[in-house]
């Protein structure tokens, strides 16, 4: 069974959620590791860093929300004022003698909106930008997740590795003393079938080679680096369950969940806009205009002018069919706000109980099945030294304890993308606690 060291989790666990607290304030990580950290010893917390610091979709998409939070501000503003400038019955005969028009005029124009409705719609906008920064939020948490399941993924390879390497030490000697025993007038299918035992363990080895280069491509191209870029092992840990009851995580990822914050954000930039639209349906918006008149020949003195101008929209046109229908995007969007917190509600829940019967199948793993398999290979193989045993038992007993042990290092697995996935559920990473010794259940019988 391999031996693990555990890192301070919660400490890298507060790094992940400051680097993230930092991207959705800023919309990308101003300084993201160096490139030394990835060739040492790898934790995933830095492999989780720097995913998202490289990542040109999230780049991309808070380059947009940035975008849409600047428009904001010209929603606000009136329209530019308009030049006007007009000749009226100029002789056909003499089309060059301005100064025969009957009226040379010219003015200048401005038009407002609707009372109330400019700020509604720079406000609308800006509900905008919140929603864009959120998706931005979930794009950013989904990186970290597939981050965090690469990793797994990379330590799973490597734990793999670490087992068949340490098992075909085992078969090498099962073979050398086999051959001893060969020599002494024991059986030749002792020997072959030790070396057919070197020759598995060793095809298991060179697979578990090969997983972990497939890994290490997956993460390096999860940094944006070339894919055979050099990278360190991973940081293993101890199995860990997560520290917060599930009432806290549910209360939790109400207040982290980005998707939940877009939802509330669409909701206000919808209902920003119906406050807009029932105002350009409502109230009149107006045009005013200060004008100038040269001196022609039917009117040789200089003069002014002034016009206004208003809409009546309380007669006919498109207002009122648009603030009716955006009330109907107004109830979709406050619809999708419950559908979203349920969605939350379910992703946690079913997350929390995977991560729990994943730690309940390592502990009894670890705690029973293993120590049993091991008594069982040591008396099998005390036996097979002294030539009181045969090698089937012995063969028998070695494949046991790799099956556990295999079946060990994939509950572990399970164990770590389950609490990827319940991080990504909450919108936050969650404080973990190592696992602690298996209880037996009640109504359960012991077989010790």
């Amino acid at each position: 069974m391999p031996s693990f060291v555990a890192p301070p989790r919660w400490t890298r666990w507060k790094r992940v959620a400051v680097s993230l607290a930092v991207l959705v304030h800023t919309g990308l990580a101003q300084s993201e590791p160096q490139e030394s950290v990835l060739v040492g010893p790898l934790h995933r917390t830095t492999l989780i860093e720097l995913a998202i610091a490289r990542s040109p979709s999230v780049r991309a998409m808070s380059q947009y929300a940035r975008g849409v939070s600047i428009s904001s501000r010209a929603e606000g503003k009136q329209s530019p004022p308009e030049a006007m400038v007009s000749a009226w019955q100029i002789p056909l005969a003499r089309p060059y003698a301005v100064n025969d028009a009957a009226m040379v005029m010219v003015g200048l124009q401005q038009r407002f909106a609707a009372p109330g409705s400019l700020a509604a719609r720079e406000e609308g906008k800006q509900e905008e930008a919140r929603y864009e920064e959120a998706m931005g939020s979930v794009r950013a948490r989904q990186v970290a997740r597939d981050a965090d399941h690469a990793f797994a993924d990379y330590e799973e390879a490597t734990l793999r590795h670490r087992v068949h390497l340490a098992h075909l030490d085992i078969a090498k000697r099962i073979h050398a003393v086999a051959q001893a025993r060969h020599a002494g007038g024991g059986l030749l299918s002792d020997v072959t079938q030790a070396e057919v035992v070197v020759a598995q363990t060793l095809a298991e080895v060179v697979t578990d080679g090969a997983r972990i280069q497939v890994a290490r491509v997956r993460i390096n191209a999860l940094v944006a680096r070339h894919p055979n870029a050099p990278l360190g092992p991973p940081v293993e840990s101890e199995p860990a369950v997560p520290a917060w009851s599930l009432e806290a995580m549910l209360a939790k990822s109400q207040q982290a969940r980005p998707e939940f914050r877009a939802a509330l954000a669409s909701r206000a930039a919808k209902a920003v806009e119906l406050r807009a639209l029932d105002r350009e349906a409502s109230w009149p918006s107006f045009a005013i205009a200060g004008l100038y008149f040269a001196p022609t020949g039917p009117s040789p003195t200089h003069g002014y002018g002034l016009n206004a101008s208003m809409s009546l929209p309380w007669l006919w046109g498109p207002g009122a069919h648009r603030r009716d229908a955006q009330r109907e995007y107004l109830a979709s969007a406050a619809t999708n706000v419950d559908a979203t917190r349920i969605q939350i509600q379910a992703d946690v829940a079913t997350s929390d109980a995977n991560a729990k019967s994943a730690a309940l199948r390592v502990q009894v793993l670890r705690d029973r099945a293993h120590p049993a398999g091991k008594r069982s290979f040591d008396v099998a193989w005390a036996g097979y030294e002294a030539a009181r045993g045969d090698l089937v038992t012995l063969l028998n007993s070695r494949k046991a304890v790799i099956d556990i042990e295999m079946d060990t290092v994939m509950a572990r697995s399970v164990l770590e993308h389950a609490l990827a996935d319940l991080d990504a559920a909450v919108g936050t990473p969650v404080p973990r606690t190592p696992l602690g010794p298996f209880q037996e259940p009640d109504g359960v019988h012991d077989v010790r």
